[in-house]
């Protein structure tokens, strides 16, 4: 399974687009429990940002079970970037 997520915009703005697309993707456990969190932790990073700024943020994330008959083996990756973007004009 694999999930990904991206905007750029002013934080408000791309925050809301973010939890939309966490929220409507449905993921197996572990990852989806990582999912919502990097969600959670995306949030609060873009609340911290002067609200009149631009941002882009890219987030995704994939698990694969190696061997079928071990339930509960999975291994994860998960890349996340958070960037202002400085000298944007409106």
């Amino acid at each position: 399974m694999s999930w990904s997520v991206s905007a750029v915009g002013k934080p408000a703005a791309v925050a809301a687009s973010i939890a939309k697309s966490i929220g409507s993707s449905k993921c197996y456990e572990p990852e989806e429990t990582i999912k919502n969190t990097i969600g959670t932790v995306l949030a609060t990073a873009l609340a911290a940002f002067p609200p009149n700024s631009a941002v882009r943020v890219e987030a995704s994330g994939s698990q694969s079970v190696p061997d079928s008959t071990k339930p509960g083996v999975a291994t994860n990756s998960l890349t996340v970037k958070i960037e202002p973007l400085w000298g944007f004009v409106e």
